[in-house]
């Protein structure tokens, strides 16, 4: 037999060892659903999160119920007036923090962090209301299944709280590359007593 009759088989036998040798295949995008049941997770850490592991000045580290832990380094500042402001900002770094939204269990790590940005507005005169702002915004690894990546949080948050205590508004953005909106009740804390 020739070369030029062999060369079919041999190249066939060469693609078939270099497809066992790839052993990183490309990975399942995160979907949009899968998306937001993650930030929903994320976002709900500091209203799951409350087991003190230790606290130092200005930071706190946390167990995530399900597993891992969770460090935020913070500030708080305060300005008053007719418009009186109360900004909490904490730079979070999950460390397989396990979390849960919309069903779908998640291990998350910080790479490094995200900051998770909240201001409360008590406005005055000429009428007493209130709103709540704030940001998400950051890098965040994901572990679901057998399938991981990288994702980068970028949602800004705008809501106000309803008589009844409720929160009336949403998170909007981008989340792992999709265009989000979530609803923020339940991710956001409206009272400093609420358990």
């Amino acid at each position: 037999m020739t070369i030029s009759r062999r060369l079919p088989t041999v190249l066939a036998l060469i693609l078939a060892a270099g497809a066992c040798d790839n052993k990183t295949a490309p990975e399942d995008p995160i979907t949009m659903e899968e998306s937001v049941a993650l930030f929903k997770g994320v976002a709900g850490l500091a209203m799951t999160a409350t087991d003190t592991i230790s606290v130092s000045a200005n930071t706190i580290v946390l167990a995530c119920p399900q597993g891992g832990q969770t460090k935020l380094v913070g500030s708080v500042t305060e300005q008053e007036g007719d418009t009186a402001r109360l900004e909490l900002t904490f730079q979070v770094t999950p460390t397989g923090c396990v979390v849960t939204g919309d069903g779908m269990q998640f291990t998350v790590d910080g790479d490094p962090s995200f900051v998770h940005k909240t201001v409360l507005e008590f406005i005055t005169a000429p009428n007493i209301d209130i709103k709540i702002k704030g940001e998400i915004t950051g890098p965040i690894e994901w572990m679901l299944g057998q399938r991981s990546g990288d994702c980068a949080m970028a949602l800004t948050l705008d809501a106000a709280p309803n008589p009844d205590g409720t929160l009336d508004g949403a998170f909007t953005g981008t989340m792992c590359g999709h265009e989000v909106e979530v609803d923020a009740a339940g991710l956001v804390r409206t009272s400093v007593t609420e358990e």
